[in-house]
């Protein structure tokens, strides 16, 4: 059984072709957190005209995943990898600096990255793209 956990989720227009995602991930991540989200962010995407996504995921307080969720990621990320163009990953822990390597390999035409503070992360977040 899991204990405190959860994913909090803004998303924001920021016009109509970019969206600004947060993700707060704290406790072990369980499938319907992140089916969760993954409906929301579908529904938010099918308003969109060629979204390009900038997100932040803050795993500062993230323990883990239930197996499920972890696949369900996965699919995820197959399926709407292309739609991100910046993703920021903060955390304070190997486990998340590993995440972020990862990601990395399966979103080709996205920038990932991984910082330590959420400042600095949402300081690059607001860089403009070359």
């Amino acid at each position: 059984m899991l204990e405190a956990h959860g994913m909090a989720v803004e998303m924001q227009k920021q016009d109509e072709h970019t969206l600004y995602l947060t993700i707060k991930i704290y406790g072990d991540i369980a499938y319907d957190d992140f089916r969760e989200m993954e409906q929301q962010l579908e529904q938010t995407l099918a308003t969109m005209d060629s979204p390009r996504i900038k997100a932040l995921v803050d795993m500062i307080d993230f323990s883990g995943w239930e197996a499920r969720a972890f696949w369900e990621d996965i699919q995820f990320t197959r399926k709407h990898g292309d739609d991100f163009s910046k993703l920021a990953i903060v955390g304070v822990d190997l486990k998340e600096k590993l995440m972020a390597m990862v990601v990395d390999w399966f979103m080709l035409s996205s920038q990932v990255q991984y910082f330590e503070r959420l400042d600095d992360a949402r300081a690059w977040l607001d860089q403009e793209e070359p």
